[in-house]
């Protein structure tokens, strides 16, 4: 019996989610928006680890995992942003207006799109080059539903107010997946210390921890990027160096 279905349909429920996200978005339902790549954030973490224990990974599902990745967390994330907080942001040359907050949208499922390719075409085992798209994507669906946690806990806080912080964000998030960076693979080394009931534990701690914390969420997640990103900046320079050294 060929079981290739059972991941293939973990992959197509990443993209089921990933269209949800923007049929959300389109509708102002922002929060819910992001809740769907969170979720299907899920689907795709557990695609490719179901087909290596069943033993049916094939070109087919890495290429369908690789277009639904594209949507979930190349064009949602954007269009999120897009509909959420870039909608007013219009330039006017010579009396006509031109939609700067959809070009500037764009760059997200462009950089997402070409990071993937890339990836389909050449890709280390042991580490990822650029940004995984995952956690680009994460990161950007986690902008509303923290704003939204501020305003339940009578904190009212709108991302609007802080533009100038979350554009530049926006563009170094979605720049750093079509880098040649090298950035760590961590959720290998926590799959190879944590499954079956340990990992169902770990998740439920995690998911329990970002509930009591959802106030500060979207630091925590940042702040966590950043120590990521950081990390792989300082293992490029010392590539560079030991390149340099070799020449």
């Amino acid at each position: 019996m060929n079981l290739a279905w059972v991941p293939n349909t973990l992959t197509m429920g990443n993209l089921v989610f990933g269209f949800l996200s923007i049929v959300y978005a389109s509708k102002g339902e922002f929060v819910l928006s992001g809740f769907l790549i969170l979720f299907a954030a899920l689907f795709d973490g557990f695609d490719g680890q179901v087909a290596r224990i069943l033993k049916v990974e094939s070109k087919i599902g890495a290429e369908l995992d690789s277009l639904a990745d594209c949507i979930t967390f190349g064009v949602a994330p954007g269009y999120l942003a897009y509909s959420a907080y870039f909608t007013e942001m219009v330039i006017v040359v010579n009396k006509i207006p031109i939609p700067a907050g959809a070009f500037l949208a764009t760059i997200f499922p462009v950089c997402g799109a070409y990071r993937l390719a890339r990836f389909n075409v050449t890709h280390d085992t042991a580490h990822f080059s650029g940004l995984p798209s995952p956690i680009a994507g994460i990161a950007i669906a986690l902008v509303p539903i923290t704003a939204n946690a501020y305003k339940l806990a009578d904190s009212p806080i709108c991302i609007n107010d802080y533009l100038y912080l979350f554009v530049p964000a926006f563009v170094i998030i979605a720049l750093l997946m079509i880098t040649t960076m090298r950035f760590s693979k961590p959720q290998a080394v926590l799959l190879t210390q944590l499954h079956g009931i340990k990992l169902g534990i770990f998740i439920i701690v995690l998911v329990s921890l970002l509930y009591a914390f959802r106030k500060y969420m979207l630091f925590i997640v940042f702040g966590l990027l950043f120590l990521y990103v950081i990390a792989a900046f300082i293992s490029f320079l010392i590539q560079v160096i030991q390149d340099f050294r070799v020449k």
